[in-house]
């Protein structure tokens, strides 16, 4: 399958992702662009710090459901006609499509997953997996590693690709590590049926925690238009909104300033770094520079959520 997207419009993607200076020959040749674990996770983490995982339109447009036609996501994130990008990103299924066919338009050979969530309990995954209402991209490189790729999971959301490795740990932002297990899940009748398990543990001396899994089966856009109903439905009953974006190390700026930075992060010149990430939760706005969380705004009127959109996160939905 081809991606949804012309050149043109990769090429406008790849101008906004502020790419290093070495990848900047690709930007108008995007059909060039490295096939190699480097490029790839470059790619992976200029998209989570230009496009935030938000669940906006599910609370605040006219139908309160997401559209994830790969045309009407292009517009909403990087702007109609010579409008230029707009700050928005989407939720799991949004990011990831789009995301999706900016992979296939730069030829990378990628496929989609769903994947199964577990419910949360004060941050913490509990109990079974549920439903299909999640999904990631799976890309197969020429060095012949796959690696899982979400850029829409919020802030326990991976920072970089992952192989498709069993148990083939990855640093996180701050102390937190994220790995992919190879699996049964507890409720398979047949055992024989493996899944690729997501895990989460904030430290070396910390339990693993699984937050969802999918089997080796490839998904299609008629599946996702399916999961968007239910996905959009369970996050209104839920009364949650949501907007993380990651912070690239260099781009901290006014967001920082007078919060005390934990780890250092070497710069190299073609490299891209996480430094932290920025969450708008209901009516907090919260911060994380790898430590520990801390709240830096509390909003008492919907204005102050406005208003604190376009702050932090650039966005302007009035």
């Amino acid at each position: 399958m081809s991606s949804a997207y012309s050149a043109l419009q990769i090429t406008k993607y790849l101008s906004y992702l502020s790419l290093p200076a070495k990848y900047h020959v690709y930007v108008e040749t995007p059909h060039l662009f490295p096939k190699d674990e480097a490029a790839l996770t470059v790619l992976f983490r200029c998209q989570i710090t230009r496009f935030p995982f938000e669940n906006l339109s599910v609370y605040y447009s006219a139908t309160r459901q997401p559209n994830i036609d790969p045309d009407t996501l292009y517009s909403k994130m990087m702007g109609a006609g010579e409008t230029g990008p707009t700050g928005r990103g989407g939720y799991c299924l949004e990011v990831n499509i789009f995301f999706h066919h900016m992979l296939r338009g730069l030829g990378f050979e990628v496929y989609t997953v769903g994947a199964r969530n577990r419910d949360r309990v004060n941050g913490i995954p509990q109990g079974d997996y549920g439903g299909w209402v999640h999904m990631a991209n799976i890309v197969s490189l020429p060095s012949g590693v796959r690696y899982h790729l979400d850029v829409g999971f919020g802030g326990d959301g991976p920072t970089r690709p992952i192989p498709l490795v069993s148990g083939a740990a990855i640093q996180n932002l701050g102390t937190q590590e994220a790995r992919l297990l190879y699996d049964n899940i507890c409720k398979e009748s047949q055992r024989q049926q493996r899944h690729w398990i997501y895990q989460c543990r904030n430290g070396v001396d910390k339990e693993w925690n699984s937050f969802y899994c999918y089997p080796d089966l490839e998904f299609f856009q008629a599946d996702f238009e399916v999961i968007n109903r239910f996905a959009a439905w369970e996050f209104l009953k839920r009364d949650l909104i949501v907007t993380v974006k990651f912070i690239r190390s260099g781009e901290e700026g006014e967001i920082v300033r007078n919060q005390e930075t934990l780890f250092h992060i070497p710069d190299g010149p073609d490299e891209v770094h996480i430094a932290g990430k920025i969450m708008l939760v209901n009516n907090e706005v919260k911060l994380n520079m790898g430590g520990k969380t801390k709240v830096i705004e509390t909003l008492d009127t919907e204005a102050a959520r406005m208003k604190a959109l376009r702050k932090w996160f650039s966005i302007c939905l009035d």
